[in-house]
Order: C-alpha cells, then structure tokens, then sequence
C-alpha cells in the first residue's frame, strides 16, 4: 500500500471515531466506544464501493461530516491566506478539501481488513478544557505499527476532528505548506489554487 493510501487509511479510520457527546464520555471513551462501531460498520460497508462507488462516496461523507471540523480544518490549511480570501472562497476551498479528504478516506476503507486499533494514554497534557489529543497505535496486517496522534476540538458538546499527526507527520501542516506551494506557483490566486487543488501528502 502507497504513503498516500495508507495515509488515507488511518485518518479513514480515526476521524471516524469522534463523534460522541463529550458530556457522557471523555474523549479517549468517545475514540474507544466509536472506533468499535466503525469497525462493526465496516463489513456492511465494503460491497457497496464496488456496486457503486458514488454512492459509497456520498455514505462516507455523510458518515464523516459530523466528526470533522472542516471549516477549522480548512481554515488552518490556507493559514495566513484565509484573511485574504473572500467568503465565497472560503466556502468554495472547504468544500474542495472536504471533497478531497472524504474521497481519500473513502477509498481506503476498502483497504482496511482486521488491523488492530489500540487507544493508549496520550503524553500531551491539554491546556484548555475543549482540546483533546488521543494517541493510537494501528497494526497492520503484516504486523507494521503505525503511532497516530490526533487534536480534537470540542464544539458543541462534541469532539471533533481537528488535526492528525502520524508517524510525526502533521498532516494539517503537510496540507498547509501545500496550500502555500500553490499560492506561488500559481501567482497568489486564490481561485487557482483552489481549482487546481488535490489532496497531495509526501513522505
């Protein structure tokens, strides 16, 4: 399996694991209780990319809208160009990079067969009461462990996915020097970069 995909992979699998009420468990329990559940979901899942992967694009989506901060996420992406953006673009780069990351996530949860997920103490003390940071360890089949750390955001009395970090690679920053990339490749046009963006992460 390629960086990118297994990328793909593990984020599939931890965004997908947050959206429980932070008023009834904490947000380690939330990641525990919820990744169980994906895991169970997963089985029904499979067959429907293969019979219809549009479909199998769009139930991924609406699985995944609710435990992700795409409008923090994206917003932390385009950095000090967000200022710079109308709202229209705004609205226009969050959906782009919604779009790319849901279809990333999608098609490696194909990939998944029967890894393990063990949820272990983080080592990063919070400062604030609606920040959280859970750290995981993934086996993969060949026996390949994977170290994951994740910030979440609590908004709304619910954990949310705000940034990933795996095997030291933060992904938000990996995404946001992507995003400065385009802005100068393309002349600081923000319209262009967006147009032209793809979701493009390096070893």
């Amino acid at each position: 399996m390629g960086y990118l995909a297994r990328i793909g992979l593990l984020l599939c699998l931890l965004v997908a694991t947050t959206g429980v009420l932070a008023e009834t468990l904490s947000a380690r329990q939330a990641v525990q209780d919820a990744t169980d559940k994906l895991l169970a979901k997963l089985v029904e899942v499979k067959p429907i990319y293969v019979a219809d992967p549009e479909r199998f694009f769009a139930e991924v989506d609406t699985s995944l809208a609710p435990f992700i901060d795409f409008e923090g996420f994206s917003r932390g992406v385009m950095a000090k160009y967000y200022r710079r953006a109308t709202d229209e673009q705004k609205t226009r780069f969050e959906e782009v990079f919604r779009r790319g990351l849901v279809r990333t996530y999608a098609k490696a949860l194909v990939e998944f067969d029967n890894q393990r997920v063990d949820i272990t103490d983080s080592t990063s003390p919070e400062r604030e009461a609606d920040r959280a940071s859970v750290d995981l360890q993934i086996t993969g089949q060949q026996g390949t462990i994977y170290l994951v750390n994740y910030n979440l955001v609590l908004l709304d009395n619910q954990w949310m996915l705000r940034n990933v970090t795996i095997e030291g690679i933060n992904i938000g920053l990996q995404f946001r020097s992507q995003f400065a990339a385009y802005m100068d490749q393309y002349g600081n046009d923000i319209d262009t970069v967006i147009a032209n963006w793809s979701v493009d992460v390096k070893a």
